[in-house]
This record gives C-alpha cells, structure tokens and sequence, in this order.
C-alpha cells in the first residue's frame, strides 16, 4: 500500500492539473462563442437545436468529450515541461479532467457543450487514450 501512495505522489500533478484547466479554458472560449452565435444569429440558433436535438445530441456530447480528452494530451505533448505520459500519467490525467469539469460545471452553469454524463466521461476516457495510445508502455 506503501508504495501505491508513493506512486501516486511522484506523478506530475501539478503539470496534469495545468494541462486540463488549459483544456477547460479553451472550451469555455468555445462556449461563449457558441453562446454569442446563438443569441446573436437565428440561424446558428436552428442549426443548434437540430444538433443537439435527441438521436444526434448524444453523438455530439460524446464527440465533444473525445475532443476533450485529446485535447488534453495534444496541450501535455506541446507543453514546455518534461512530462513523461505513461498510463497512470494518463489516468491521472483523467482524473484532473473530470474534477476541474465539475469545477467547470458549477462556475459556468449555462453549459451547452459540456455535461456530466456518462456519454461525456466515455468521450473523454476514449479521446484520452485513443490520443495517448503511443505512450501506453
């Protein structure tokens, strides 16, 4: 158990931690774009609605949530720090994520984008290793 607890200790939290609020930022930039084009045009408006209308808005979360998680090791890769992503690296990187977006979640509450469904935690677990499968050793 010992050496569990130390494991966790020597991984890179604070560089994970950066790398998805960075994510989350971007998304929020997303967000308020898609906010200004719905109440500003009525025809991106429509467009919204048919999208995440139902059969199709499950899709779109679950799209959102894969370009979440690959977001997020795209940001680790181009960062400047030394991280060197492996699998738990990787978990806790999913870790980070799904805590800042319940952070995320309770600041912005008007999330159009984003949800705490479990389509979205799939998307954003498949986006993360499907994005960091070169670093599964």
């Amino acid at each position: 158990m010992n050496n569990f607890i130390q494991r966790l200790k020597n991984l890179p939290w604070l560089s994970l931690v950066q790398s998805a609020a960075l994510t989350y930022l971007i998304v929020a930039i997303a967000e308020v774009l898609t906010l200004w084009g719905i109440t500003q045009f009525p025809a991106f408006k429509q467009i919204m609605v048919i999208l995440f209308s139902p059969p199709l808005g499950m899709l779109i979360l679950f799209g959102v949530g894969v370009g979440v998680g690959a977001l997020s090791i795209y940001l680790n890769e181009i960062q400047p720090s030394k991280v060197f992503l492996n699998v738990p690296c990787l978990w806790a990187l999913f870790l980070c994520l799904l805590v800042i977006l319940f952070l995320y979640k309770s600041i912005f509450p008007p999330v159009i984008l984003l949800s705490t469904s479990q389509i979205t935690t799939m998307g954003i677990l498949i986006g993360l290793f499907w994005k960091g499968r070169p670093y599964w050793r």
